[in-house]
């Protein structure tokens, strides 16, 4: 099967006025047909760069970017426009027309022609099914500004789906929601990409959003790709400076250092005392390890932090706990651990 999106040597420079700038810089990205792919990284990173180089919003400055075998450089205004017909696009702020009900616009959108005026009755049904599914049934008559941000957002991601895209873009679609409406629409994205066997991008700066739905995760700095992967495994055991900066920063295991750095009574350590970091980095680690050692070499173990969450249906994070017992004991329960495909670190002792 062909690649939805390939992204082959790709740099993009604009000219500010401190000269040239690279937005994105030398990226080789395979977006494989069906997967959802969270793009992550601060602002500036590149994130929105890359969408709008794969709806030719922006042309690249060097290399090729290919939609299912396509090169869109190489491509007439015909042929581009075929293709950005298979393309959808939601941002942080839905852009409704005004004068046209919420049912109008999504119908429009399910139309076999997008520059109709008015929907025809096939499209006007569909786009009521999509509504429903939303949980917008009772506001399908409604205008934009009588709805909320995150009711306005649900009805741009019927939209989205309602032209049956084979690749969905999307901008930040969460960030000014609050978290359980940002569920809700990250939801509704995993369910509709499903449906229709899309290809997805998610641009985020949010760790979050990325664990909730993506399959495939690609990390952006300052315009670099620095790490990519299955979900799962990237953010088990990130490689990248940037990447372990954005799961700490989502988990309560990141607090540790702060608190040793900070002399904490929570970390003070009595003689034989060891704090030892946990962390799950192979996807088929699943037995109850803490009570195993516990049991198995006669020692304390007690937590001071944990964080595991289910990512792609496997454990991903740990835990930090005081190993009390002796010396040998505990050696032997690190040694055990590892052997189990957990990481261990001794973070202090005393």
């Amino acid at each position: 099967m062909v690649d939805a999106i390939v992204f082959s040597s790709v740099t993009k420079t604009v000219l500010t006025a401190d000269g040239p700038k690279s937005l994105i810089k030398d990226v080789n990205l395979n977006f494989e047909t069906g997967g959802i792919y969270g793009i992550i990284g601060l602002g500036g990173a590149g994130k929105s760069t890359l969408l709008k180089l794969v709806d030719h919003t922006l042309t690249p400055t060097s290399g090729t970017i290919s939609v299912f075998g396509q090169d869109l450089g190489a491509l007439d205004e015909r042929g581009l426009a075929a293709v950005k017909a298979q393309i959808s696009k939601v941002g942080v702020f839905p852009d409704f027309d005004p004068e046209r009900t919420i049912l109008e616009s999504v119908a429009i959108a399910a139309g076999e022609d997008p520059e109709a005026r008015e929907p025809d009755e096939k499209a006007r049904a569909k786009a009521f099914r999509l509504l429903r599914e939303v949980s917008l049934r009772s506001q399908k008559d409604t205008y934009p500004s009588q709805l909320s941000g995150g009711e306005l957002q649900r009805a741009a991601v019927a939209r989205a789906f309602a032209s049956s895209p084979r690749i969905v873009l999307l901008d930040e679609v969460t960030a000014a929601q609050d978290h359980i409406e940002s569920l809700d629409i990250l939801r509704l994205v995993q369910q509709f990409a499903h449906e229709s066997d899309a290809t997805v991008l998610l641009a985020t700066h949010e760790i979050s959003a990325v664990k909730e739905i993506c399959d495939h995760i690609v990390v952006l700095d300052r315009g670099l790709v620095v790490e990519e992967g299955a979900t799962h495994a990237v953010l088990a055991d990130p490689q990248a400076a940037q990447t372990r900066i954005f799961t700490q920063s989502a988990s309560s295991l990141g607090k540790v250092q702060t608190l040793l750095d900070g002399h904490d009574p929570v970390v003070d350590l009595r003689p034989g005392q060891k704090l030892i970091s946990l962390r799950y980095v192979h996807e088929d680690v699943s037995e109850p390890l803490v009570s195993l050692v516990t049991r198995k070499f006669g020692i304390d173990v007690n937590i001071m932090l944990a964080d595991v969450q289910i990512v792609g249906k496997h454990p991903i994070g740990g835990i930090v706990a005081v190993f009390e017992g002796p010396e040998r004991n505990i050696r032997d329960a690190i040694t055990f651990l590892r052997s189990k495909k957990v990481r261990v670190e001794v973070l202090a002792e005393n």
